[in-house]
């Protein structure tokens, strides 16, 4: 059996759950297929193939399957059935599962019960899955019916466009534990076996769609497609510690706003701080942020004490002196909120309400700043959970949401669409809008002399 590298790395038994992430014609059906082939004739185990809609396991890993069993002449040994769809192994009795593990119906997969346990389940195409929710409460049956010393779990999926896209969220979060192992491939790592008509389609598609080439065959997801904050990017505004320290030390902190989005239901709340330099441009550091659905919901005096919390570590870390102009913009929803605030900080802060809520003014402020580079934000591995006190890497609701949020669906949108999260990115707006909207922000450093801004340029109102 021919396994072409980087996908030798899958017959490594000391490694037990991987994350595949390819462009297309990388190989990757391929080696999944032959991975599940060896594992068909090596263990007295069974094995699990999933995709979200069962319909399309027919003509996609199942045909693979048969394709790599007949290329290794095993075909001979293997009994096939459609309905439903099942490969029995007849020398060892072992058999290969296919499971639909979309849909509505998150429990769908409890009743799933294998004849043996299970060496190997495999999720193709997991980018077709709604939600992560169906990826976990799949897995969560599934696992149960893992052999106790023999098993791996292989997710693949080809990236979608878009940054925030929950796949692509989870394979950044993968590649921060110690436990997977995450691979990255493309049509670069199997050039020698693809065919002359692949190699002219790609090379072509390079030439007159750079952008398309490098999201359809590289799996990268530059840009953010129809993204509210389609200004925002990643490569340039999120900067990691040593740069923000960087930036800190040649310019020196101005001022401190802080946005706030509080939760009214079973929403988020977010406190955003920025820090605004003295040459005019805002850097945004640690954020607070609390998910009653992950986390239980609080009241606001509840609420406080982690807030608190948070406000001690970012006052010590970045010494912020009582002289510094402080700021608190809250959501104009959150008056009970802000009320709280004000009691619990002594009034050491200026607490503000943003009213007159423009949306589409707002979204354009917001989409000048990062055009312009005058707004950053920190990446230093994900975000710090206050309620469970840990840090939880590879979490950053921030980003995920200025490349998530998009309008709603209408002809001439006046709002975000309801369904993708906009907690952090409008607490950011807040603050954002409140020093960038208006001209005379322009002179509100102590030395306007330095100001990043070119004086006859006024941003979008």
């Amino acid at each position: 059996m021919n396994v072409l590298r980087p996908y030798d790395v899958l017959w490594d038994e000391n490694r037990h759950y991987f994350d595949i992430k390819s462009g297309r014609d990388a190989g990757k059906s391929k080696a999944l297929s032959q991975k599940t082939t060896s594992n068909f004739f090596k263990y007295e185990l069974d094995i699990l193939i999933c995709r979200s809609n069962y319909g399309d396991l027919e003509k996609s890993m199942y045909s693979e399957i048969l394709a790599v069993l007949t290329e290794e002449k095993l075909i001979q040994f293997v009994e096939e059935r459609k309905r439903p769809l099942k490969l029995i192994n007849k020398l060892n009795g072992n058999i290969i599962y296919f499971e639909g593990i979309g849909g509505a119906d998150l429990s769908r997969s409890k009743g799933f019960k294998p004849h043996r346990p299970l060496s190997l389940i495999i999720v193709d195409e997991t980018q077709q899955l709604p939600s992560q929710a169906n990826l976990d409460q799949a897995l969560a049956t599934f696992r149960r019916h893992l052999h106790e010393e023999y098993w791996q779990v292989i997710l693949a999926f080809n990236p979608e466009p878009q940054n925030s896209h929950w796949c692509n969220e989870y394979y950044r979060i993968n590649e921060e534990e110690s436990d997977w192992t995450c691979i990255h491939t493309s049509y670069l790592d199997i050039w020698d076996v693809l065919t002359e008509a692949d190699r002219n389609a790609i090379r072509r598609e390079k030439r007159i769609n750079p952008s398309n080439y490098r999201y359809l065959y590289l799996g990268e997801t530059e840009g953010l497609f129809g993204s509210v904050y389609h200004t925002f990017n990643r490569k340039i505004h999120l900067v990691k510690p040593k740069q923000v320290k960087k930036m800190i030390e040649t310019h020196g902190i101005h001022s401190i706003l802080i946005g706030v989005d509080g939760a009214t239901t079973k929403d988020k709340t977010a406190f955003v701080p920025t820090f605004i330099l003295n040459n005019g441009q805002g850097v945004v550091v640690e954020y607070f942020y609390h998910d009653p659905e992950k986390n239980g919901q609080l009241s606001d005096d509840m609420l406080m004490p982690y807030v608190e919390r948070w406000l001690s570590f970012l006052h010590k870390k970045y010494d912020i002196q009582y002289s510094f102009p402080k700021r608190a913009i809250f959501d104009s929803a959150s008056a009970n909120l802000r009320l709280t605030f004000v009691n619990r900080m002594n009034r050491s802060y200026i607490c503000e309400s943003y009213s007159q809520k423009n949306i589409i003014q707002m979204a354009r402020i917001m989409q000048n700043a990062f055009g312009r580079n005058v707004l950053y934000v920190l990446d230093d591995g994900g975000i710090f959970n206050y309620y469970t006190n840990q840090k939880e890497y590879g979490h950053h609701p921030l980003v995920s949401q200025l490349e998530g949020v998009i309008w709603e669906d209408n002809p001439n949108p006046r709002k975000f669409d309801p369904k993708v999260p906009n907690d952090a990115t409008d607490a950011l707006t807040y603050s954002t809008a409140y020093y960038y909207r208006n001209p005379q922000a322009l002179f509100f450093n102590r030395n306007p002399e330095s100001l990043y801004f070119e004086r006859e340029v006024v941003l979008d109102e």
